[in-house]
């Protein structure tokens, strides 16, 4: 990769890597679902300016009946999941857990892709490493099992909402059908997220993580990816997926004062084992 594309590919990676820490941030005065609705529309504003530029909507329209459900479970469900569960568990410990994902991809299209030696070693290898997070790094108390969990939940909410992209927007303008689907997202958290806003202001360090969450992990990192992706290759540029749950982990440790324990390294070298052999080579989410 030329050193552009080096400086893209950390850009993208380091702000994947960072919402975590936003939210953990934001969750201490904003309820979860405000904060998924606000992040939701500072994002889609983000993204709307480009999208209209490049007439990326053209072409949703008659596939509204699969977008509509599909932004609710790839982004207003998943997001309201990982802000409640990040009131229980680290962010550190959420960026390892968000990096299952592709693990979860895997063990879903098991019926539509052949599962050979090497994929279902790295499918038992990557459950082997949730399995470590939850027996040992969330041990403790139901309250960081059940964050843990809504973590995994949003997971999977990511997994089947990036199934449903490959096969039905796969010729549709990434920027319009995310922008899209944002819009959806932010409007169906409006209501419930403003009846749960809090009585007084956040606080300006509240607000700014908010902005920054909404702006950079959630509008622009798409918009660097899709240039990233559209330069060195999807195969090539999914490797994010390797680096951006170690963002998550310097991030959480460095600013936040979280403890790293010998079982989320553990669990975090297992899953990305797992996801590196289950995927043969690295292909989109």
């Amino acid at each position: 990769m030329t050193r552009r594309q080096l400086l893209l590919f950390g850009a993208v990676a380091l702000l994947w890597g960072a919402p975590y820490a936003l939210i953990k941030i934001s969750v201490d005065e904003l309820s979860p679902i405000t904060l998924a609705a606000a992040r939701l529309g500072i994002g889609a504003l983000t993204l709307l300016p480009l999208a209209l530029h490049r007439r990326a909507f053209d072409g949703l329209r008659g596939k509204l009946g699969i977008l509509i459900p599909l932004a609710l479970v790839e982004l207003a469900v998943p997001f309201a999941l990982i802000a409640a569960g990040e009131q229980h568990i680290s962010s550190s410990l959420t960026g390892i857990l968000i990096s299952a994902v592709p693990l979860v991809v895997a063990a879903l299209t098991i019926t539509t892709e052949p599962l050979g030696r090497a994929r279902a070693a790295g499918l038992g290898i990557g459950i082997l490493g949730v399995a470590l997070l939850f027996g040992v790094d969330v041990s403790g108390g139901s309250g960081r099992l059940t964050g843990a969990g809504m973590v995994l939940l949003a997971c999977v909410g990511y997994a089947v909402g990036a199934i449903v992209l490959r096969r039905h927007f796969s010729d549709s303008r990434p920027e319009g059908v995310m922008c899209a689907m944002m819009v959806v997202a932010a409007g169906a958290l409006l209501v419930p997220g403003l009846l749960l806003a809090p009585d007084v202001a956040p606080s300006n360090g509240v607000i700014a993580a908010m902005l920054v969450l909404g702006v950079g992990p959630t509008g622009l990192a798409f918009l660097l990816f899709a240039t990233l992706n559209a330069e060195i290759g999807p195969g090539r540029a999914s490797i994010i997926a390797y680096v951006a749950p170690v963002f998550a982990v310097i991030l959480g440790v460095a600013f936040l004062d979280e403890s790293l324990r010998p079982a989320a390294i553990g669990g975090l070298a297992l899953i990305l084992a797992g996801f590196h052999l289950s995927a043969g080579r690295a292909s989109p989410a």
